[in-house]
C-alpha cells in the first residue's frame, strides 16, 4: 500500500490589507489493505492545516464607523 499526500496553500492579502488563506489536503491511496479510516485521517489533517493557518492569519474584524 501506498498513500501520497498533497497539500495546496494559497495565501493572499485582500483589497483591504487582510491576509486571506485557501487550503487543500489531497490523500491517494493505492495498493492493497487501504485503511477504512482513510478519509477520516484526511479530514484530520485538513483540520489541523486549518487550525494552523488560522494561527498564523487570524481574522481582523473590522469596527463599523458610526455616521
Amino acid at each position: 500500500m501506498e498513500i501520497t499526500r498533497r497539500y495546496r496553500i494559497n495565501v493572499g492579502t485582500s483589497v483591504k490589507g487582510i491576509k486571506t488563506f485557501d487550503c487543500t489536503v489531497e490523500v491517494t491511496a493505492t495498493g492493497d489493505g487501504i485503511p477504512e479510516t482513510i478519509m477520516d485521517d484526511t479530514l484530520t489533517e485538513s483540520d489541523r492545516l486549518v487550525k494552523e493557518l488560522d494561527s498564523r492569519y487570524p481574522a481582523i474584524i473590522e469596527e463599523k464607523k458610526e455616521k
